[in-house]
């Protein structure tokens, strides 16, 4: 795995290397500049290309993620990440921008 955004790496005997190639890039199309639609325990419903902040009551499709992990849809499948500190992301349905500190809170309170 890659230190910061802990991605999965093709070792050198690896079968079916473009799998974790795939992997890697989806972590990458979800994370780099992070957009989420908004912080939810779990959606009602999903698209290719959704990210969410996971709300502090994991519901649902969202159960077996931590409160604060970041919920990215792709094919039918919710994957989640881990959060790092210093992160930015921009909350669509807030029209603002949270940073993660342990929790993710409005940016404007950090200035």
């Amino acid at each position: 795995m890659t230190p910061n955004l802990s991605l999965p790496l093709i070792a050198a005997s690896q079968a079916q290397k473009h799998i974790t190639a795939n992997e890697a890039t989806l972590g990458l199309d979800a994370l780099a500049q992070l957009a989420v639609i908004g912080i939810a325990n779990t959606p009602a419903t999903a698209s290719d290309g959704d990210c969410y902040i996971v709300g502090g009551a994991p519901a649902g499709s969202f159960a077996s993620a931590a409160p604060d992990d970041l919920a990215t849809y792709y094919n039918g499948e919710w994957t989640f990440y881990t959060p790092r500190q210093g992160w930015i992301a921009y909350v669509q349905d807030e029209s603002k921008f949270r940073a993660y500190d342990g929790t993710w809170v409005l940016l404007s309170t950090l200035l």
